[in-house]
């Protein structure tokens, strides 16, 4: 008898240790709500100034965008590159242009937002050269969504609105 009931208390001891051991276990997992959703990885953009700044600059342009979401460096933030052309209109005359930039977006659901820094470059007309280039703005994108919407102020964009679809 001494003998069963230590086997039984045995028994009980490994069950509640292993019933402790699941429960502690279940809970260091990460629930779903809180892992970051992720973006599509690439999108075209088509981004107008509509009016520009008074009607003395007004820019319009296309850009390819590549998002880098992975979890080692700023592990919040969302960076991305983009490079794109376009062409101003402005007061004197107009000018074609060429720009890269590398971004971050903040921002886990729909609003993002995103800020950008690189150098655009002026091909014709009176603006002839390579200038900073930079942007401020907010951002929708749903996760996996395909489309994007941007709007916000930089360098050569003026004052912008984007639309844009990713893949």
């Amino acid at each position: 008898m001494p003998r069963m009931r230590r086997n039984l208390k045995i028994r009980l001891s490994l069950i509640l240790c292993s019933l402790l051991w699941i429960i502690t276990s279940y809970g260091q997992a990460t629930p779903g709500d809180s892992i970051k959703p992720k973006m599509l990885n690439n999108s075209i953009n088509l981004s107008i100034g509509p009016g520009g700044i008074v009607a003395f600059y007004v820019p319009a342009g296309i850009f390819y965008e590549r998002m880098f979401q992975g979890d080692r460096f700023l592990q919040k933030l969302t960076k991305f590159v983009d490079v794109g052309v376009g062409a101003v209109g402005y007061w004197e005359g107009e000018s074609a242009f060429v720009f890269s930039r590398y971004g971050i977006l903040t921002g886990h659901k729909k609003y993002h937002l995103e800020a950008t820094l690189g150098a655009v470059g002026y091909l014709n007309g009176d603006i002839v050269g390579v200038l900073p280039a930079a942007s401020i703005g907010m951002r929708r994108q749903k996760p996996n969504s395909h489309y994007v919407f941007r709007t916000g102020v930089g360098i050569p964009e003026a004052i912008y609105v984007s639309w844009g679809v990713s893949f």
